[in-house]
């Protein structure tokens, strides 16, 4: 009885790992594809093929009528889409896969909220501080 209880959570473990390892590599598929079809969305704005070939004013409505998308994937795509000339860092970071589409749009949207944050994102940022591990020389020692 006790060999049917390891057997079982060794095989569960396993189980679990092998699901794990299909889930990841699907999301993984997802988020390339998502990335493909921003790419695309953005040219098609920059080429305003959304209006002169398709007929549409708005990309999200484009992509819900034509296309299969959920109605929040083809949100967020469109809002990155739109903000793409502002925030050229951010939907750099889309295309390429290195950032989801789902967090790109939550900041490019925040970010478009108001002119500061436009501004702010603009500005160059100073070069990050050496990490706390990093041996420091002071010039006195500490006292007690």
């Amino acid at each position: 009885m006790a060999t049917d209880t390891i057997h079982s959570r060794t095989s569960t473990g396993d189980q679990a790992q092998t699901i794990r390892t299909l889930l990841d590599t699907a999301a993984a598929a997802i988020n390339t594809h998502h990335a493909a079809v921003l790419s695309s969305v953005i040219a098609m704005k920059e080429a305003n093929l959304h209006r002169t070939a398709f007929g549409y004013s708005a990309l999200r409505d484009l992509l819900l009528s034509q296309f299969d998308f959920t109605h929040r994937t083809a949100s967020d795509i469109a809002a990155i889409a739109r903000l793409s000339s502002k925030f050229r860092a951010l939907v750099e970071a889309a295309v390429s896969g290195r950032a989801r589409i789902d967090q790109v749009a939550y900041a490019v949207r925040q970010l478009d909220r108001t002119p500061a944050m436009r501004l702010f994102t603009l500005t160059p940022s100073d070069p990050p501080w050496p990490p706390p591990s990093t041996p420091r020389s002071c010039a006195r020692p500490l006292s007690t």
